[in-house]
């Protein structure tokens, strides 16, 4: 018996930590594109001084995300519960300062001033609901899978606080929150019965779609002047009109501009880009002009013309600039990160690993996919950063935190092997809290 546990001892001090490459192949050729595209997508952006001081800036963070991915990437997973612990307070903080105080950005406020820093509160807080989510789901899991009563009220509890937070800041951001945490409900073991429900309220969102878009357009005027205030350059004075009630003619004009038709109508702007569609418009040109072979890095015609051609449409300059295949490159990366995360996650021996990899993995996806959708037209326009590619300090840092987590669990969670991924058994290593198995759900 004592030479079966001397040589268990043996096997586990064989085990070598290695970080997944498919992760940081995805994460480098990402943050390649990020430098090239915006270098050439911030020509509205250049002032006084040197041509290369909008990408400066933006090299900066990069190099700050990467220090953040490597030194979260050689922590263990089990201490990010302390940094969720953390991150919960400031971030709700941050959220209901920003609300209060925070610059109007397109009719909303998105975000703060603090030390010559701007920092917006939808990406922190979309970070902090995986954590707790990650936490939460794995402590309440029953001893025959799947998620207890208690943990499920609770995930409920943590996504409408978020969502009710970040309403007023933009509902792009709330919906992705909904969709990320309700995935993570699904991986976590979510019961079926409960998924008709879940079903049942998605048809009420989407009937809740329909009737802005078909009860009446007796104030269309004024819809159309909200949507031109909501697409316009950033306005760095404080505004008392982002209430989530004067949010609403926002949302519903540009419900009505998406369930229009496919390409916008051209509007010649008495005002430069003043007019309503100007951001559909321009960003379909941008990705006409590319032709599908691309126009060649810093040959953009259209992002002189597109406001944050290097944020919220920076996906439009690269179909421009880069053709489809750059296009698809960029998102089969986004693609490879949530498929690697999945086959990672299947491996793993305990919820919380599987769990923490796969919300934050969903998290960059779904919010790269729902970025990619706006800048084809496929879905409303709305603010979303394309993440590690768009410009934008907040942003790039969280998803960078997002990465080291990931790293962390392919790390300490599977062994990578010349037969494949293999779980490693850290049970001994959790808090007792934490040692739920893998959820049903993923298996």
């Amino acid at each position: 018996m004592d030479a079966v546990k001397d040589y268990e001892v043996v096997e586990k001090r064989k085990v070598k930590y290695t970080s997944d490459w498919t992760l940081w192949a995805c994460y480098i050729i990402l943050c390649v594109v990020s430098v090239i595209e915006v270098f050439s997508a911030s020509s509205l952006d250049l002032k006084n001084g040197s041509v290369y001081l909008p990408i400066e800036s933006h090299v900066k963070f990069l190099l700050m995300g990467l220090v953040a991915v490597l030194v979260l990437e050689h922590i263990h997973y089990k201490y990010f519960k302390g940094l969720m612990l953390l991150a919960a307070p400031l971030s709700i903080l941050l959220a209901v300062v920003v609300a209060l105080f925070g610059e109007s950005v397109g009719g909303a406020s998105r975000a703060i001033e603090i030390g010559g820093l701007s920092l917006q509160a939808a990406e922190p807080c979309k970070f902090t609901v995986v954590l707790l989510l990650a936490y939460l789901f794995a402590r309440f899991q029953k001893r025959e899978g799947g998620l207890s009563t208690k943990g499920i009220l609770l995930g409920f509890g943590v996504m409408f606080l978020y969502v009710a937070l970040l309403i007023t800041q933009g509902g792009s951001n709330a919906f992705l929150i909904m969709l990320v945490s309700c995935l993570m409900m699904i991986i976590a073991g979510l019961p079926k019965r409960l998924l008709v429900v879940g079903w049942t309220c998605v048809a009420l969102a989407v009937g809740s779609v329909l009737w802005l878009h078909f009860s009446g357009n007796d104030d269309a005027a004024d819809a159309a002047a909200a949507d031109a205030v909501a697409v316009q350059s950033v306005d760095k004075k404080k505004e008392n009109s982002s209430g989530f009630l004067k949010r609403l003619p926002v949302w519903k004009s540009r419900i009505d501009d998406w369930l229009g038709t496919g390409v916008p109508e051209y509007k010649k702007p008495t005002v430069y880009d003043h007019d309503g569609n100007s951001q559909r418009h321009h960003a379909s040109m941008a990705i006409a002009n590319g032709r599908g072979i691309g126009v060649g890095p810093g040959n953009s015609r259209e992002c002189s013309r597109l406001q944050l051609a290097f944020s919220d449409f920076i996906y439009a300059i690269i179909l421009e600039e880069l053709g489809l295949a750059g296009g698809i490159i960029v998102l089969l990366c986004y693609i490879g990160i949530v498929i690697r995360a999945g086959m990672i996650g299947t491996q793993c021996k305990n919820a919380y690993s599987t769990l923490l990899i796969m919300g934050m993995a969903l998290m960059i996806s779904m919010q790269a996919l729902y970025h990619m959708g706006i800048s084809v037209g496929l879905l409303p326009v709305s603010g979303q950063p394309l993440p590690f590619i768009s410009k934008g300090g907040t942003s790039i840092l969280i998803m960078s935190m997002a990465m080291g987590i990931m790293l962390s669990v392919s790390r300490y969670a599977v062994e990578h092997t010349s037969e494949g991924l293999r779980g490693i058994d850290a049970d001994d290593e959790l808090p007792h809290d934490l040692r739920a198995d893998n959820p049903s759900g993923v298996m």
